[in-house]
């Protein structure tokens, strides 16, 4: 089953047309019909597609969880920039919004500082889940067969020597991020850099995202982290509140 020929029968769904039958998308899509029932049996095994009376074929519920998701996106996002400004403002460093990507971390947005030695990281940029407190904090939270995909699949790598690399040791991490309710790192990703991050709940209460601050260690040890704590779980916890 070709990616081309799957998106172009899932393209044959709009608004004028529902729903359809498997001669109906043949003769739309003009391939034989036992090509035509392939893909769509397929599609309907993984969620994609549903028969809801017999014979005919809308799109299924997946593709609601998949606009929850970007929903979700550009949700967060759009409520959680002005507070970031107000956080990077307040302690002169880096404020990193995370959202879980399957095995990853994705950054969703960033507000920079204005520091001239400062952490810096790209919207979009994927980052390792199970290193760095902007995305272990996702990681913490989420079932343990998510970590055993990650090391089976031997996408577990080094960047420094404070890198955790051993599942025990990642696990014994999880543990105390989920007893103190935030994450802490320094230099597992970039040397010298400590970041503090922070779960967010999504309406069902799974967590799903993080909001982080990020900073050389020389300024960063400075701060009061009990404020900083403080202050970033009053923002967590107003993001949670629209996202309800």
């Amino acid at each position: 089953m070709t990616a081309n020929k799957v998106l172009s029968i899932l393209n044959l769904f709009n608004m004028e047309r529902k729903s359809l039958t498997v001669d109906e998308m043949a003769e739309l899509h003009s391939l034989p019909k036992s090509s035509v029932y392939r893909h769509v049996r397929t599609l309907k095994e993984h969620g994609y597609l549903i028969e809801h009376h017999k014979g005919r074929y809308k799109l299924g519920y997946k593709f609601l969880e998949y606009a929850n998701i970007v929903r979700s996106d550009i949700n967060i996002t759009e409520v959680s920039h002005p507070m970031m400004n107000d956080l990077t403002l307040e302690f002169g460093e880096t404020t990193i919004l995370s959202v879980l990507s399957d095995i990853n971390a994705v950054c969703l947005a960033t507000s920079t500082s204005n520091q001239p030695i400062k952490v810096s990281s790209e919207e979009g940029k994927i980052l390792p889940l199970y290193s760095g407190a902007s995305s272990k904090v996702i990681l913490a939270y989420q079932n343990a067969d998510l970590l055993d995909k990650i090391i089976e699949g031997g996408h577990v790598q080094r960047f420094t020597d404070k890198t955790l690399t051993d599942k025990t040791d990642i696990i014994e991490d999880m543990k105390h991020i989920r007893g103190r309710g935030y994450a802490r790192s320094f230099s597992e990703v970039d040397k010298g850099v400590i970041s503090i991050g922070f779960p967010i709940r999504n309406s069902k209460g799974k967590v799903f995202a993080s909001l982080a601050i990020a900073g050389p260690e020389y300024r960063m040890a400075e701060k009061d982290e009990n404020v900083l704590v403080e202050r970033f779980k009053e923002a967590v916890a107003s993001i949670e509140k629209f996202l309800k």
